[in-house]
């Protein structure tokens, strides 16, 4: 379940609740509350893909190695980054 961030407007004190968003549409109806918005600038995902992995790479304080960044998992290899290339440079069959 996700969680929410409030604000109780009368004390000025900011809080977290785990709700349902159901559960959240009902809680906001009070006057005195009020949700907070965030957005995560620091962290975005592509399911462990290369911006994850370089992100993280790059907030370890300790160098491995020669401090080179070898991604692993879903990015593409040399064979694929060739392949790519010669598929750039065909042309279209209506291209002359």
């Amino acid at each position: 379940m996700p969680i929410y961030t409030f604000i109780n407007k009368l004390t000025n004190e900011r809080y977290e609740k785990i709700m349902t968003y159901e559960e959240l549409i009902e809680y906001i109806k009070d006057p005195k509350i009020e949700q907070e918005y965030k957005l995560n600038m620091f962290r975005y995902s592509d399911n462990n893909g290369i911006k994850d992995q370089e992100t993280d790479w790059m907030k370890d304080p300790i160098v491995r190695g020669n401090g080179a960044f070898k991604p692993y998992g879903k990015v593409k290899t040399s064979d694929d980054n060739n392949n790519f290339k010669v598929m750039k440079d065909k042309k279209h069959f209506s291209e002359t």
